[in-house]
């Protein structure tokens, strides 16, 4: 909602200045090894291990190419916010945070996402998600005013998670967050900076490094507060390689889509990679059901007019009403 003002804050400069006169992701062509070296450089991992890439412009560019998974809860599309269960609530949070350590798990094991020390035992690890678990876990390990740290993210497990997840956190955190999603509305609502706008009697968002991409449109206005929808971007790198591994892992259903209990899921990367994947193998199967067509067609013809002129004649017929 307010990427134009991350950008200034985050450059100096505003969007269009940046894309003038900064060279950007993915603007050229280079082999997959040209590629890996580039986002394994120690710049990158830096702002990734450092919590800087938590919230930032990098987190949510389309050149990035992060993927993210998209969750809902049962009813989602329901208008009667009475009938829709919150992913606040205990369970779906709950099972939010088992969906992403999965999902952490199997992008661990085929080496596509940027790994950093964990708090544990120092074995490098993904780091957790941006999302509503991590903004949970940052509030009841009170470190949401300042810069969010990739360890404290992950020191406290799921279990414990549900458990410290009682009603008057889960109040005061739906709170803050109906803070942070108003105050998200007014620094979008024009093109001034955050600096510029009059937020009258407005509280300011408490978390430091909020993304709106938690919540969905209905929650600011919902009544009780409910989120329906909500999405998890994860520090995954951007090779031709590792993004066809990460779209075949997401078909073999390798990243948890907990399916409806409470939750289910869908994943795709900033760029829309996944589905251009899925559009292309579509388009390789309907090529062959047609040219399967075409040789049914061509038999048919032949025994029908018993005059390979003629069905040659067809068949060019019929590749003439293929629009160009």
């Amino acid at each position: 909602l307010f990427f134009s003002d991350k950008v200034k804050k985050e450059t100096g400069r505003d969007v269009w200045m940046e894309l003038q006169t900064a060279i950007q992701p993915n603007w050229q062509g280079g082999d997959d090894e040209d590629e890996e070296k580039q986002e394994n450089d120690s710049g990158t991992l830096a702002n990734v291990c450092s919590g800087q890439w938590y919230g930032s412009t990098k987190m949510v560019s389309r050149g990035e190419r992060h993927m993210y998974g998209m969750l809902k809860t049962k009813n989602a599309d329901d208008k009667n916010d009475d009938k829709v269960e919150s992913i606040l609530k205990e369970d779906a949070i709950y099972n939010m945070c088992e969906v992403e350590e999965d999902t952490l798990t199997a992008l661990e094991n085929s080496d596509s996402c940027y790994k950093c020390p964990s708090a544990s035992n120092g074995v490098d690890r993904c780091i957790s998600p941006y999302s509503l678990v991590l903004l949970a876990r940052q509030y009841l390990a009170n470190n949401y005013t300042s810069e969010f740290a990739t360890t404290a993210a992950t020191s406290i497990p799921c279990d414990n998670l549900r458990t410290l997840w009682t009603p008057s956190a889960q109040s005061e955190f739906t709170s803050m967050l109906q803070k942070c999603a108003n105050w998200a509305l007014v620094v979008s609502s024009n093109n001034q900076s955050a600096e510029q706008k009059d937020f009258g009697n407005l509280d300011e968002c408490p978390f430091s490094q909020f993304m709106p991409t938690v919540v969905d449109d209905l929650f600011p206005a919902s009544y009780p507060p409910t989120v329906r929808y909500t999405s998890s971007f994860y520090a995954t790198k951007k090779s031709g390689s590792i993004l066809e591994r990460m779209y075949e892992d997401a078909e073999s259903k390798k990243y948890d889509g907990s399916d409806g209990n409470p939750l289910s899921g869908v994943y795709d990367t900033t760029e829309s990679d996944f589905y251009d994947f899925y559009s292309d193998s579509i388009v390789g199967r309907d090529m062959s059901l047609a040219v399967g067509s075409a040789g049914v067609t061509v038999v048919a013809m032949i025994i029908h007019t018993k005059s390979p002129f003629l069905t040659l004649m067809g068949l060019f017929q019929i590749i003439l009403s293929f629009p160009l």
